[in-house]
């Protein structure tokens, strides 16, 4: 139908319901049928009002509402694919804000604490002398406990050469010295581990420092390079 006859058929209608004595403007819907052509009508039939995709206009031919065609199951999942897709954009960029703050308050206290690649190594270096004062100590107990362990050894040995029993106390000296050298050795390991972390960390402090001093932070508020001793204790890495 063209838009020629599209008019004529909202001016029969205008004519009709005037002619009928209607005071009160009548609402009309159109449509386009199965072929593509399009439908005005005063009642809408239940298909199209189901499925939508029709304008509400007046006999005049003003559209007072468009009602968009019903989406298909497969647009409905794509919208909550894309909603689903949203959603994790923004938690991903809610993370990389919130991790950009923790970057520059550590950025901060770095630049606070240190004021040159050889402060950041002098603490560490007194981190890792405090370790050692305890590995030292700690060798010490296992050589003390080593001989310890030794004496009871021979002596359980000359019990048994002789053909008693070795004594009950004897037996749990062995033992204990044991399990003490065992413990010991374990907090060796440990803080060889440690002293391994900590040069690691304090490597990541050195580099990120040169970094700061050649590319400073558009937003921080610290200069890049400090001229005053640090007044605050140093990042604990």
């Amino acid at each position: 139908m063209s838009s020629y006859w599209v008019k004529i058929a909202l001016l029969t209608a205008a004519t009709l319901f005037c002619s009928q004595g209607w005071t009160k403007e009548i609402t009309l819907y159109r449509y386009k049928d199965k072929d593509g052509h399009p439908v005005i009508t005063s009642t809408l039939p239940s298909d199209v009002a189901d499925k939508g995709g029709y304008d509400i206009i007046s006999p005049r031919g003003n559209v007072l509402e468009t009602v968009p065609p019903a989406k298909t199951p497969e647009e409905i999942a794509k919208d909550a694919q894309n909603l689903e897709k949203a959603k994790e954009a923004d938690k991903q960029a809610e993370v990389a804000r919130k991790q950009a703050a923790i970057q520059a308050k550590k950025d901060e206290i770095l630049l606070k604490s240190f004021t040159s690649e050889q402060d950041i190594i002098r603490s560490r270096d007194e981190k890792i002398a405090s370790i050692e004062v305890l590995e030292g100590i700690t060798k010490e107990n296992i050589t003390r406990l080593q001989k310890q362990l030794d004496d009871a050894k021979v002596l359980a040995q000359k019990h048994q050469s002789s053909g008693q029993q070795i004594p009950e106390s004897l037996q749990k000296m062995i033992e204990e010295s044991q399990r003490q050298i065992s413990d010991n050795v374990n907090f060796l390991n440990r803080k060889k581990a440690e002293k391994d972390e900590i040069h690691a960390k304090y490597q990541e402090l050195v580099n990120r420092f040169h970094e700061l001093q050649q590319h400073p932070q558009p937003n921080s508020s610290q200069p890049a390079q400090p001229q005053t001793a640090p007044t605050t204790s140093p990042p604990n890495p």
